[in-house]
């Protein structure tokens, strides 16, 4: 994967635009936001990914030095079904259908990943915010491991993502919100259709990923 300033270069040149200023302009962020991701080489993907969205940028271009080797290696591990908030729904119905119709992304991690889903609540904040979007990885119920982050489906309810604590009584599962306006949840294993394990997120400050 390129570093910040060659990614920012890139998407310059995709944009048909020379300058920093004009970039941020487009990104509606400061001007010397682009020059701190240079220094940082960090970026703020939520926007860029965004962008790209509206004007047709592969991300594989963008973000990879050569994208056939992507393709040619570790592709399936890279490659991710975006799942927005307004298809939450539909995904909690029909798994199948709603990931067959969604965008597909090559995200630039080195972990084998296969959903992203937009976080709709505020319950995990602000370890993770509204609007951004959590990638994760599919996996079963009896992997699962204390204070670890897991987005899943719970039978009545839809998409929910918490933090897994403990087992207690009577087999149920033991979940907590990072955002003390919310209350914990207790839930029953056979009422969770399916579980994915956050990998990482795209936050408007991508700081902390993961922690």
């Amino acid at each position: 994967m390129q570093n910040a300033t060659a990614v920012i270069k890139r998407l310059k040149k995709m944009l048909g635009i020379k300058t920093d200023l004009e970039l941020s302009n487009i990104l509606n962020v400061k001007p010397n936001t682009i020059s701190s991701w240079k220094k940082r080489d960090s970026l703020q993907y939520d926007s860029i990914i965004a962008l790209c969205k509206e004007h047709k940028i592969d991300l594989n271009e963008l973000f990879f030095t050569d994208s056939s080797t992507i393709y040619n290696s570790n592709y399936q591990k890279r490659k991710v079904k975006m799942i927005s908030a307004d298809h939450h729904f539909e995904y909690f119905l029909d798994p199948e259908k709603t990931l067959a119709s969604a965008p597909s992304f090559i995200f630039p991690t080195t972990e084998e990943v296969d959903t992203a889903f937009q976080v709709a609540t505020e319950n995990m904040y602000p370890t993770i915010k509204v609007s951004s979007y959590v990638i994760t990885k599919r996996i079963e119920l009896r992997d699962i491991h204390p204070w670890h982050l897991y987005l899943f489906t719970l039978e009545g309810r839809g998409i929910m993502i918490y933090r897994f604590k403990r087992q207690i009584e009577d087999n149920k599962l033991l979940f907590i919100s990072d955002n003390t306006n919310f209350e914990n949840l207790e839930v029953s294993p056979e009422d969770i259709r399916e579980i994915f394990c956050v990998r990482g997120s795209f936050l408007p400050n991508f700081k902390n990923i993961g922690d």
